[in-house]
């Protein structure tokens, strides 16, 4: 390599390894590097012509989706700052496509790559168990609303940022064959059950619901990772019976939020009395909870009006506390309608919601062939597991009966779009 070829090696081929530490660190640096990237992949693609990043099915299909996207944000433009985010969102499809255009050209599948992510999740575990117990982390943060948050301090979303990045450390594990002894294989599995066990200490129910529909959906489809997910299981149940019984700052018990509130919030135990518009399903359950239900009445109210076009992306928060839509108490208003495909269909109309629910439906086709294709050749073939891994990852951020964040928050929309590019190499790889 020449020095040139040396310098964008190291920006950007380590640069998509160490993304997750940039998310970490604060939106300045994440978002910076994802402008380079796509700066330098624009630049690449033009200059050596290589077609094949933009004349395919999914560049067409984010194109779409964009465009959308676009039209929903225009055609309903309300201020500049509640539009500015569905007119730069294209950059976060680009992002996925530099991700793999990166992986094509730089090799960054080796023991570096595994090393940092070692060091990543280490880290992260020992902040976030040092706060549990002792009620402060690393950076003297200290426990939100009786919830552990780690480096994130005030934002809620320790739980969410392992679950999106835990497929990527086990990608890197595959590749440089860190899974094939048994003594390697107990080692990562602690590493991934502490992780595991760290999203249960969250209390984030949306992160440990999806955690497990996770490693189901991976179990079912890749027989090469089951004894290694088996194990990661009984590490975990081992971890969650002795160390949650272990006396904590806060007396914080994860189990009670996790079942306990999940179930009264469901049944509306505690909650007021329900108002003539958000009665109970059968007079016995809410959607998820009282408030959750709220959200997905008034989106409802507001897509009747604005079905083909959407409200754009920000639409929601501008309209639900307008007279003609607001519910009794002002119930239901909200940044975002908490569940990703509501909020598509508020945001983008019908049209983007046809093309997530095509999305969905795509990738669980995918789950099957994938499957399919392992069992038929029988042989270890890392790459398909990988594939495996990532269609997995795919499935669970596309997964629509649960509750969900902002879709077009950018961190969480990096966070989505991020093992997308490296499906796209291994996609393109297997295929």
């Amino acid at each position: 390599m020449n020095l040139k070829t040396n310098l964008q090696f190291f920006f950007f081929g380590y640069g998509i390894v160490f993304f997750p530490l940039l998310l970490l660190v604060g939106p300045l640096f994440s978002e910076l590097f994802l402008i380079s990237v796509i700066v330098f992949f624009l630049l690449s693609i033009g200059k050596e012509k290589k077609e094949i990043f933009y004349r395919n099915k999914f560049f067409i299909f984010f194109l779409i989706f964009y465009i959308s996207t676009i039209y929903s944000t225009l055609i309903n433009y309300y201020n500049l700052d509640l539009s500015i985010s569905g007119i730069f969102y294209f950059r976060i499809l680009l992002f996925s496509f530099s991700i793999w255009f990166v992986l094509e050209n730089f090799d960054v599948f080796n023991k570096k790559t595994v090393f940092f992510y070692n060091f990543l999740f280490l880290l992260i575990i020992f902040d976030s168990l040092l706060q549990f117990y002792s009620g402060k982390n690393l950076l003297n943060y200290e426990i939100v609303s009786s919830r552990i948050s780690g480096f994130f301090g005030e934002e809620l979303i320790l739980g969410s940022f392992i679950l999106r990045i835990l497929p990527i450390f086990l990608l890197f594990m595959v590749m440089n064959n860190d899974l094939n002894t048994n003594k390697k294989k107990i080692y990562y599995a602690s590493i991934i059950s502490l992780a595991c066990f760290v999203i249960y200490l969250s209390g984030e129910r949306t992160s440990f619901g999806l955690l497990i529909l996770y490693f189901t959906t991976l179990f079912l489809m890749s027989s090469h990772l089951r004894k290694f997910i088996t194990i990661v299981i009984i590490i975990f149940l081992t971890l969650s019976v002795f160390l949650t019984n272990f006396e904590n700052s806060s007396k914080i018990n994860p189990a009670n939020r996790m079942f306990v509130k999940s179930y009264n919030q469901i049944i509306g135990k505690g909650a007021e009395k329900p108002e003539e518009f958000k009665k109970k399903f059968f007079d016995k359950i809410y959607v998820f909870s009282h408030d959750h239900q709220g959200h997905y009445i008034l989106s409802y109210k507001i897509f009747k009006d604005h079905m083909i076009s959407g409200t754009g992306p920000k639409g929601f928060r501008y309209l639900c506390r307008n007279k003609i839509y607001i519910l009794e108490n002002n119930d239901g208003c909200s940044t975002h309608p908490h569940n990703t495909y509501i909020q598509i269909l508020v945001s983008n109309g019908l049209i983007g919601f046809f093309l997530i629910m095509f999305a969905f439906f795509y990738i669980s086709k995918e789950m099957f062939l994938c499957r399919k294709k392992m069992k038929d050749i029988a042989i270890y073939n890392k790459k398909e597991i990988c594939k495996a891994i990532l269609i997995s990852a795919i499935f669970v951020n596309l997964w629509p009966l649960i509750p969900s964040g902002n879709f077009f928050n950018n961190w969480l929309s990096m966070l989505y779009f991020y093992p997308v590019g490296f499906y796209l190499y291994f996609k393109h790889q297997n295929d």
